[in-house]
């Protein structure tokens, strides 16, 4: 029986994504689906079959019931970072707004700018069903983020709060939007080989080896499957690093001047 990897295991066990072999194009099914498919947010062992004429996947379950083109696998998957880099986001509106109706002074006050922080994960592949998002999640704040744990809010929410004055002019609303600056940390997800068993027809001459379909190779990814971490880049007490500044318009009907 596989035994399951504890997740502290599996942390010190991960390599850079660059160190496993790109097996897109070397396959003739969709492998970005496939490397989706194994590594769905899980970092235990796992074990199946794969049909290597389509890349489908099915349990053990299955195993004496099946002829043809099926090759079983275990192995655990990891999560390592690929890339990063830092983006400015939209405009966000931070505060209430403050109305001018005066005809011709400006209008000074103090307001309060708040908000929290936010974090989102995507992935490549389209339709990909199966992933298990909050463990996900998880993993890729350790595996993929960990080098930024104090100055990335992925995986936490915390609220931040600012007072400033606001000047208005006559006949203006005035308010305050945030231009946050944001990371995302990319994760081409790894699939460590532990044993891979095929045979030879009429199912009597079981091969096993401990690279992918005996290719020499143990850990395999797909160039294209990839899950994007997105999160508020933060200030040492956690609050989101951005530029504040004040917005304005003029007065209309609604402001009931």
């Amino acid at each position: 029986m596989a035994t399951v990897l504890s997740f502290a295991t599996v942390m010190t066990a991960v390599s850079p994504a660059s160190a496993a072999t790109n097996i897109r194009g070397a396959e003739p099914f969709n492998t970005d689906k496939l490397l989706m498919s194994l590594c769905n947010g899980r970092t235990g062992t796992q074990e199946g079959l794969i049909n290597v004429d389509t890349g489908e996947l099915r349990s053990l379950n299955n195993w004496n019931d099946i002829r043809g083109r099926w090759e079983r696998y275990r192995g655990w998957c990891s999560y390592p970072k690929a890339s990063s880099w830092t983006w400015t986001g939209g405009e966000q509106r931070v505060s209430d707004t403050i109305v001018n109706c005066s005809s011709g002074s400006s209008l000074s006050q103090g307001i309060t700018s708040s908000g929290s922080t936010t974090s989102t994960t995507s992935n490549s592949v389209t339709g990909s069903v199966g992933i298990q998002w909050t463990p996900l999640k998880d993993v890729l704040s350790v595996q993929a983020g960990g080098e930024y744990t104090r100055t990335w809010s992925y995986a936490t929410t915390k609220g931040w709060s600012k007072t400033s004055t606001l000047t208005v002019p006559a006949r203006r609303v005035g308010w305050m939007v945030q231009r946050p600056e944001m990371r995302t940390v990319r994760s081409n997800p790894v699939f460590h080989v532990e044993a891979y068993t095929w045979n030879t027809l009429p199912f009597a001459n079981w091969t096993t080896v401990n690279s992918w379909r005996g290719r020499g190779y143990r850990d395999i990814k797909s160039h294209g499957a990839y899950y994007d971490a997105k999160a508020n880049v933060t200030n040492n007490d956690g609050s989101p690093v951005g530029q504040i500044v004040a917005r304005d318009r003029a007065v209309n009907s609604g402001d009931r001047c």
